[in-house]
């Protein structure tokens, strides 16, 4: 008690000193110190004489490369490598800075940014009324400014946009197209096989892209041992960049420059870690994830889920390919391609499901058995039965004909919920689940 009394006595001294002080704890007024702070940002954003290397990471997943020159005329020029026409083309637009919560870099026209939120999926491919939950109104916090960097978070879905202090010589690449030139690398999605490969200094690598969320998966191996490793990328003037680079001995690859495309011949050049090499396409996995298959078909058991698509097949260069979008079920409309393994003791589910009056229904499906895994990492399916008027004939007996494929299928995990199923055969069909 008495140790309390003491404290307590302190503790008021204290008190008392701090009020009869005189001196207050900031010369400025909240607003002065806000404006002052908004007038520095402002300035280091124009005082940037060759403009900004930029890159957003949106909210709903991948990363997309930007450059942004400001004046202090509240404009802003930008290129983007979302598409070829906004890697090439640079678009004015206006921003501006303004005091809310904390300090905000708004862009407030219409730009390049702004096509990553737009709701319409017609403008971006992303969801409908949300696109990639990108921003344009971004937060400013002082500890993440610094002289050459400056990271900001969008104020609605948390993206991040991180910008970098350009150089003369990439100013000046964005203003030659080099950003533009870049895409170039997309053209891997035009080689008919899903394996695609690049040796570099005696070392083959698989290279894995998956060009709805930006993500690469690099496969190699290192003596007897497979090695892998994933990253985010995008695109600049210098080529495709990895968020994270790859490192494999003295090996450090960022990613792919002086990118070149002979339509001719389907063939992608590269140069990576000062190496230069050419992509060619490859029958099978360059290392085979034996349990892949057995993962994919338990994975939905244990959560009670199921395997889903909106495409179907793949097969030689086409998407839906065997245009299963164009089926329809009495008054129902096609939604997607659905695996449910283990329906019960004997076969698994394979079907449409379509979409009428506000819900899901599966008018027929086919009955494949439980399928065979084979010891070299392949899954194999037969045909048990049917359920339902199924069509003798057109998409979806196509599709049950592709699955029944006797060379059967591997399986590649893209992400912690994603796979793709690819042809034994060749190579050349694929279907993708989630």
């Amino acid at each position: 008690m008495k140790k309390s009394i003491i404290y307590l006595f302190f503790l008021a001294n204290a008190f008392i000193s701090c009020e009869n002080k005189d001196d207050t704890l900031f010369e400025e007024t909240a607003d002065a110190r806000l404006n002052a702070a908004l007038a520095s940002y402002e300035k280091q954003l124009i005082e940037a004489p060759d403009g900004w290397n930029a890159v957003i990471y949106p909210g709903g997943g991948g990363s997309y490369g930007f450059y942004l020159k400001f004046d202090d005329q509240n404009r802003v020029v930008m290129y983007s490598d979302f598409s070829e026409e906004s890697a090439g083309t640079s678009k004015e637009s206006s921003y501006r800075l303004k005091a809310m919560q904390t300090p905000a870099l708004i862009f407030d026209t219409y730009s390049y940014l702004h096509v990553l939120s737009d709701p319409d999926p017609d403008v971006n491919g992303g969801d409908a009324g949300e696109g990639f939950k990108s921003d344009f109104e971004f937060n400013i916090f002082p500890d993440s400014v610094k002289a050459d960097v400056i990271t900001l978070v969008g104020r609605k879905n948390q993206s991040k946009l991180v910008l970098r202090k350009a150089t003369a010589a990439q100013a000046a690449a964005y203003a030659n197209g080099d950003m533009a030139k870049s895409l170039l690398f997309n053209n891997i999605s035009k080689y008919l096989t899903y394996f695609k490969r690049v040796t570099l200094g005696g070392v083959t690598y698989e290279i894995g892209i998956n060009q709805d969320s930006r993500q690469a998966k690099i496969t190699w191996m290192d003596g007897a041992n497979p090695k892998s490793h994933s990253t985010k990328y995008y695109f600049s003037s210098a080529g495709l960049t990895f968020d994270s680079p790859l490192v494999n001995g003295s090996q450090t690859i960022t990613g792919f420059s002086n990118i070149t495309w002979n339509a001719n011949s389907v063939q992608l050049g590269v140069t990576a870690a000062g190496l230069t090499g050419a992509v060619v396409g490859a029958v099978r996995p360059l290392v085979i994830d034996l349990e892949a298959p057995r993962r994919w078909w338990q994975d939905p058991i244990e959560s009670g889920g199921d395997w889903r698509t909106r495409d179907a097949f793949h097969i030689n260069g086409v998407d839906d390919a065997l245009k299963v979008k164009t089926l329809t079920s009495g008054e129902g409309v096609y939604a997607f391609y659905v695996y449910q393994p283990g329906l019960n003791a004997s076969y698994d589910l394979f079907g449409p499901v379509f979409f009428e009056d506000g819900q899901y229904s599966i008018n027929y499906w086919y009955a494949p058995n439980r399928p065979r895994f084979t010891s070299d990492g392949r899954v194999i399916f037969t045909e048990y039965g049917t359920q339902g008027a199924v069509p003798a004939t057109g998409p979806a007996a196509d599709a049950k004909s592709v699955l029944y494929e006797p060379s059967g299928y591997y399986l590649v995990q893209t992400s912690e919920t994603t796979y793709d199923m690819v042809g034994a055969k060749d190579a050349k069909t694929w279907i993708s689940w989630q």
